[in-house]
């Protein structure tokens, strides 16, 4: 696998995913993004169409980046950005944690791509 000459991302796994210390870094950041949840489609599409990389799983797999429309389905009003960005009683942590994983590895994605030095720190 060479990435000289093209930028190289890596999507986050499910474990990833899983693991709260991850997962709570992840949707701090989304949160702190400010974008407002009807706009989030827009920014993942035209992020994802404006990346000229290689993107790939951490096995070396590539990832194909899934059709966002059929990735967040009916969900035109993104009650479920609403839900998942939705903060606790202290404001500090998710209120719940989301199942919905290729939802929230795009999300993962859109930050590694546009935002790879906050994305630096998601796994430590």
């Amino acid at each position: 696998m060479q990435c000289e000459e093209k930028r190289c991302v890596f999507v986050c796994t499910d474990s990833d995913i899983r693991d709260r210390a991850y997962y709570n870094r992840l949707w701090l950041a989304a949160r702190n993004l400010n974008i407002p949840r009807r706009k989030w489609l827009d920014e993942l599409a035209d992020c994802f169409c404006a990346f000229s990389g290689e993107i790939f799983y951490p096995s070396g797999e590539r990832y194909e980046i899934p059709m966002i429309d059929e990735t967040f389905g009916d969900d035109c009003d993104c009650r479920w950005l609403s839900y998942y960005l939705k903060p606790d009683e202290t404001g500090n942590r998710p209120v719940s944690r989301s199942r919905m994983y290729e939802r929230i590895r795009l999300i993962d994605l859109y930050i590694r791509i546009r935002h790879p030095n906050i994305a630096a720190h998601f796994s430590k």
